[in-house]
């Protein structure tokens, strides 16, 4: 079995419970009409930022940098077009003291397949000393919400 297939047996996309519709942009495109892999990885930070709009329940405050990405894994399946209609969909994976894994994917809404998949380990950080901290309790409560 591969290992995109391993990983699509063990998905179950009702398990992503935060959703967000993408809208392709032109310049996602790449020469052979993919959306390119660079742009996949903006379109999971779309996801990520609705998300813990989500989680917080308002818009974040980006001049406040609550935590950071020290790792991103992403594994491509399956080509998107210009004209497939895609949504990112996130859910949290795991959560520590001071990090939490974040796992999403794209999906195609018309078929449900899913076309590629991302990890991102995110830290809590004090922006001031610039070192990790404890994830804060109401961002730990969120977080257990979206496993």
């Amino acid at each position: 079995m591969s290992q995109k297939n391993e990983i699509l047996e063990h998905l179950d996309a009702d398990a992503f419970r935060h959703s967000v519709p993408l809208q392709l942009r032109f310049n996602d495109i790449d020469v052979l009409g993919h959306v390119n892999n660079n742009a996949q990885l903006a379109l999971f930070d779309v996801g990520k930022t609705e998300f813990y709009n989500a989680l917080r329940g308002q818009l974040a405050d980006w001049s406040r940098v609550e935590a950071v990405i020290v790792n991103i894994n992403c594994t491509f399946m399956q080509q998107i077009r210009f004209t497939d209609p895609m949504e990112v969909r996130t859910r949290v994976k795991k959560i520590g003291e001071r990090s939490f894994v974040l796992q999403q994917i794209l999906r195609n809404v018309d078929n449900g397949q899913i076309c590629s998949m991302c990890e991102s380990v995110m830290v809590s950080v004090d922006y001031a000393t610039k070192e990790s901290k404890p994830i804060p309790e109401n961002i730990a409560e969120g977080l257990k919400k979206w496993t």
